[in-house]
């Protein structure tokens, strides 16, 4: 091959007073230590699989076994090199600096062929003063990676001459990697139970140089605080340490629904403080009347508030923007008669937290940062249903701060997790100063939004040491010791010296404050009386509510399904592989227990076709989802039934429900709500109902007894509410029976039992049959309204098995396609059913966007539904992918 360099031209970001921000980032070149491999085109910023998939190394590492395929790259030592031009202006400037935002993970990096650096953690920036190194005219650079599994091993050697941190590897059902508890980059790259194993590598956010005199802001940490009638914005302004004493001029103006508020002050910077850091801390008094308050989603606005800070020193200004929102997020945990509580309340106001956990936006860190993929998963969650909370789960990345922003802006609270999870962690000096480094940028980096809730200091460990899952129990005070020295004396610590209201757990599952008084390892972290919970089970009857916990706050639930048969398809091109026991299908399963658990909680439910029916891996796929959604459904709901009541053993008073898991990093079975592709599953329908802010459920107990509930999370509607009892037989479109419930005005935060019904006996008097089989042949729909307007979603309850109950086989038909705006985005289409149908499924297939309700129950002649495009369509276009199907469609049971 013939040799070539990949060239960085200069672009040059300067400001009047002669800042200088030269971007590095661009086409390099990509080669590995053998040279088997070089002179690759790669782009920056990017990742090791993306270039190699670009140079035509790897095939689409998301395909097939290719996972497995490709475990060489992570094993292989590479290096990204690249020339730049450097004018003389720029090094005449008298600090010039190194800056990388996200290197991904161990790297030596060499400007003309000198040794300027290294890093070690993904999630740290990187600042190498290089003023001594360039040089007028052409430059090289190179970033050597060291592999990490390498590494990982390395360091897994050395600590393991002491004691050993575990686990020592991952479940072998993961198909993964080992240690990567030893390194600070995404957990998940190593494997995880729904995603592969790619151990990145590369420079995966911003390289750029900084050219100055005298001093650059680094970060801006705003926080508000609340005094009486006003908001007190504490401004924390860091700068690079200058290279002798400067004075100058430090300038706040803050937008405000008045006029900016503005404020000079004349500083002195000189010598860091003992922290290494150069910053000066302003108050400015914000009178409440001057600005609107920031709420969550479906509480009230979000209005955010441009605050800049300048300074200036001699003729060399420098200004940082941010948008800030003013609001009060407090976690509550008072004393109970048994226990304490658990809620966030936000500007005084309790808040049921309704929401889903969120893991990495793609397991190539390069992609996660993606503004469409951003903006698609978070609006899906923001505009479709009513949720108000994101948990960024510990195992993932900090995201990008684009997702932050749309966060601010959509009213979604972040519950924001250090990067720890499922493991024991070494605690090490070299590794606890690599963690505070990472801790204290992204406090920095993130606590400024106003949708920022909570810190978390890591998933699961605090229940994994107290529970032995690692079989630490011999070394208790060992591992304890290493935990208290992570997460409280590093993490916690650090995080805490950089904020000043900061909301902090050590864990989660977690008992809060009584962790913290049981000395940070409770006996039994999750317990039903205090803190947050994780619950999952997939080998009992996922529909019946006696299953579940009661706890004052459900942070982790879920149940796995399959993406639909068009994803499948971007990952195989093979039908075969689509049978649930096919290697292919087996391979992508990373649950220790396989994919029998999917069967096992369907068959619970519903009959599935024969296997030798042609369309019977189509029906399992369907039927997965339908499963998924409906028990996360009742699970949730479940919780909501407690929101203001305790059972008697003095569980209840759950103010929150994050469900597990809102997105994938590949297409396979997992929890997720909206597969890799970007298509929702039958969950993702099923959110705005079960997440409105009020709803009508019902809860069945094993007396036979139906007990209904209202649940109000906030203020709705003025007048007398009423509850529509209605109920329906599964041969008919005619009501069997309609009972009108007056519910008065029920208060805010109230979830209240309004009836309880002998569900045989009402079903028999009802008209459906004798008592024996009345559930059989009807089932129930409920509804709340006000005058002659409905203000809650539909529900339903099913008095028996879907299996048991005499649903009708049929074949349902699309009998209209028509376009109603001028873009071709958005259609209305009419199903035709001959009989009460049950999760009525319309399928776009290659036409990318989604309804607006599917997965529903119809229960007349024509539903009408909405589809929104992604880009513009046509009727006939639409018309020719759309497929529709019931869980009784004849074409399985022919």
């Amino acid at each position: 091959m013939k040799y070539r360099f990949g060239v960085v031209f200069l672009l040059l970001v300067c400001s009047a007073s002669g800042q200088i921000r030269q971007d590095l980032g661009g086409q390099w070149l990509l080669k590995e230590e053998s040279e088997e491999y070089k002179d690759l085109n790669a782009t920056v910023p990017g990742g090791i699989y993306s270039d190699l998939m670009r140079s035509g190394v790897l095939e689409d590492v998301f395909a097939g076994f290719n996972d497995r395929e490709y475990k060489w790259v992570a094993r292989t030592n590479w290096t990204y090199y690249t020339t730049f031009q450097v004018k003389e202006d720029v090094t005449n400037r008298s600090t010039i600096n190194l800056v990388l935002e996200g290197c991904d993970t161990f790297a030596t990096i060499l400007i003309n062929g000198v040794d300027v650096g290294t890093t070690e953690n993904m999630f740290v920036r990187y600042i190498f003063d290089v003023t001594g190194q360039l040089k007028a005219g052409d430059n090289s650079i190179e970033v050597r990676f060291l592999s990490p599994i390498w590494i990982s091993e390395k360091l897994a050697e050395e600590q393991e001459q002491d004691y050993v941190i575990p686990p020592q590897c991952v479940p072998d059902s993961y198909k993964g990697e080992c240690h990567v508890n030893y390194l600070r980059k995404i957990p998940a790259s190593f494997s995880w139970d729904w995603g592969p194993a790619f151990p990145s590598v590369g420079i995966w956010k911003d390289i750029y140089l900084e050219g100055f005199d005298l001093t650059i802001i680094r970060y801006v940490v705003a926080e508000v605080l609340e005094e009486g009638e006003n908001w007190i914005l504490s401004i924390d302004t860091y700068f690079a340490p200058p290279r002798e004493q400067i004075t100058g001029d430090l300038v706040f103006s803050l937008e405000t629904e008045n006029e900016p508020i503005r404020l000079s002050n004349m500083i002195i910077l000189d010598e860091p403080n003992e922290f290494g850091e150069v910053v000066n801390t302003t108050n400015i008094t914000v009178p409440k009347t001057s600005v609107q308050s920031w709420w969550p989603n479906g509480y009230g606005a979000q209005p955010l508030y441009t605050l800049s800070v300048s300074f200036a020193g001699s003729t060399e200004p420098n200004t940082k923007q941010i948008q800030i929102g003013f609001r009060k997020i407090e976690i509550i945990q008072d004393e109970l008669e048994s226990g304490r509580s658990f809620y966030f309340k936000v500007n005084d106001a309790p808040v049921f937290a309704m929401g889903v956990n969120v893991i990495p936006l793609d397991i190539l860190p390069e992609k996660s940062y993606n503004p469409e993929t951003v903006e698609r998963l978070l609006s899906a969650v923001a505009t479709y249903t009513e949720m108000n909370m994101l948990r960024v789960w510990g195992g993932g990345v900090y995201e990008s701060d684009y997702f932050y922003e749309l966060a601010d802006k959509y009213g979604l609270m972040i519950w924001q997790d250090f990067v720890f999870a499922s493991a024991m962690y070494p605690a090490n000096d070299d590794f606890l100063s690599n963690v505070k480094n990472e801790v204290n940028h992204q406090v920095k980096r993130i606590q400024s939004h106003p949708s920022l809730a909570l810190w978390g200091g890591n998933n699961e460990n605090e229940g994994n040491l107290a529970s032995n899952y690692f079989n630490t129990a011999d070394n208790f005070d060992v591992y304890k010791g290493d935990y208290i020295k992570l997460y409280i004396e590093t993490v916690r610590d650090e995080m805490r010296r950089v904020t000043k209201n900061a909301n902090f757990v050590d864990s989660s599952p977690t008992n809060g404050v009584e962790s913290d008084d049981e000395g940070y390892v409770a006996k039994d972290p999750g317990s039903s009386f205090y803190g947050d919970d994780h619950y999952y089970s997939n080998n009992k009857d996922s529909f019946d509510v006696d299953i579940y916990p009661v706890p004052r706050f459900s942070s982790e639930y879920g149940y796995q399904s399959m993406p639909c048969v068009s994803s499948w398809l971007t990952a195989t091109d093979n039908l075969t592989d689509l049978n649930i026991n096919s290697d292919f299908m087996n391979h992508r399963q990373h649950h220790p227990d396989g994919n029998d658990p999917l069967k096992k909680l369907t068959e619970f439910q519903l009959e599935l076709p024969s296997e030798d029916n042609e369309f019977y891996d189509e029906a399992f796929i369907y039927y997965t989802q339908i499963i998924q959604a409906m028990s996360i459904k009742i699970e949730t709901e479940h919780y909501r039934t407690y929101m203001s009541r305790l059972d008697d053993q003095g569980r209840g008073h759950t103010m929150g429900a994050l469900f597990w898991q809102l997105n994938d990093v590949w297409v396979a079975p997992s929890w997720a709500a909206i597969d890799y592709t970007g298509r929702w599953k039958m969950l993702q329908y099923f959110v705005p109902g079960f997440f409105s802010q009020e709803i009508v459920t019902g809860l069945y107990n094993a007396d036979k007894k139906l007990e209904i509930f209202h649940i109000l999370n906030k203020a709705h509607g003025d007048g007398e509410k009423w509850l529509n009892l209605t109920v329906y037989a599964w041969d008919s479109f005619t009501p069997v029976n309609v009972t009108q419930l007056s519910l008065g005005n029920p208060e805010a935060l109230t979830a209240t039992s309004v009836a309880t019904i002998d569900v045989d006996q009402y079903l028999s008097d009802a008209g459906c049959g004798s008592l024996d089989d009345a559930k059989y042949n009807c089932f129930f729909h409920m509804i709340v309204g006000i005058g002659t307007t409905t203000i809650t979603p539909p529900n339903y309850f099913f008095p028996s098995k879907f299996k048991e109950a005499k649903l009708q086989t049929s074949s349902l038909e699309i009998i209209a396609v028509d376009n109603f705006d001028a873009e071709g985005l958005r259609f209305l289409i009419a199903v035709k059913a001959p009989a009460p149908s049950l999760f009525v499924w319309l399928d776009a297939h290659e036409v990318k966007g989604h309804f607006l309700e599917n997965g529903f129950v119809q229960h007349s002649i024509v539903a009408a539904v909405i589809f929104v495009a992604d880009e513009p369509t046509t009727e006939e276009q639409l018309k020719g992918a759309l497929t529709v199907t019931h869980v009784k469609d004849a074409k399985y049971f022919s």
